[in-house]
């Protein structure tokens, strides 16, 4: 039940206050890794930044508008050709108020 709070609280914040950035691992059907690798560079918010012949991509997917980078990694796997996807890096921050500003 928390993190239901915790998603609907920053889904609904502005999203130039949060910054929400995530690196995920993808495994895809050598055959199906075109497609698939078409299919993400679609999607709002993710970006393929290397792809291999035996299937895995290295892609990053960001809070865009109207979709929330948690919902659209849990969309990933509805992608015909993806086998599996894990989530490696995530960097969460909804105070960019205070960046560049320094603590006394």
């Amino acid at each position: 039940m928390r993190l239901a709070t915790f998603v609907a609280t920053e889904q609904s914040k502005p999203r130039e206050q949060v910054e929400n950035i995530c690196g995920v691992l993808i495994h895809v059907k050598p055959e199906r890794r075109h497609e698939v690798h078409d299919a993400l560079s679609r999607i709002p918010g993710v970006e393929v930044h290397t792809m291999t012949d035996d299937g895995r991509m290295v892609v990053t997917v960001e809070d865009a508008e109207g979709n929330w980078a948690g919902s659209t990694i849990t969309s990933l796997t509805d992608i015909q050709g993806i086998l599996n996807v894990s989530l490696v890096y995530h960097h969460f921050d909804s105070d960019l108020d205070l960046e560049g500003e320094t603590v006394s």
